[in-house]
């Protein structure tokens, strides 16, 4: 009996996962994502923080800091911010950003956002 009900449990919220999965993503975008990169030649730390506006609309505030790397002394650091926009659109399932052409993939299961090769995790 215990397991039967852990069946049908199981099946409920598999069911209520696939009703519109399309949602989900759109409703996990808002958030802060963190994402670091080093190289012989810099060190580099990138946080995107996307803020739904209002219907497909959001704001993303982009901040860089990093550091040069020359004659393997760390130069001094530096900081970059970038306001952009971007739309939702439904029918790609993805999050495109006006200024630049850039596109976001969001997988909520893994709680990350990519866009192209970068993948940036997400932090709340």
């Amino acid at each position: 009996m215990n397991a039967t009900l852990k069946i049908m449990a199981a099946c409920l919220l598999l069911l209520a996962a696939c009703q519109n999965p399309g949602k989900d993503k759109q409703d996990f975008i808002p958030g802060t994502y963190v994402k670091s990169a080093k190289s012989e030649y810099s060190i580099a730390d990138d946080t995107l923080i996307i803020e739904h506006t209002n219907g497909t609309s959001y704001k993303i505030t982009q901040r860089t800091t990093y550091q040069a790397i020359r004659d393997g002394k760390l130069l001094p650091k530096k900081h970059l911010v970038h306001y952009l926009n971007a739309s939702w659109d439904d029918s790609k399932q993805e999050l495109d950003e006006t200024t630049t052409g850039k596109v976001y993939h969001a997988d909520p299961l893994k709680q990350v956002l990519t866009i192209k090769n970068l993948t940036y995790h997400k932090i709340r």
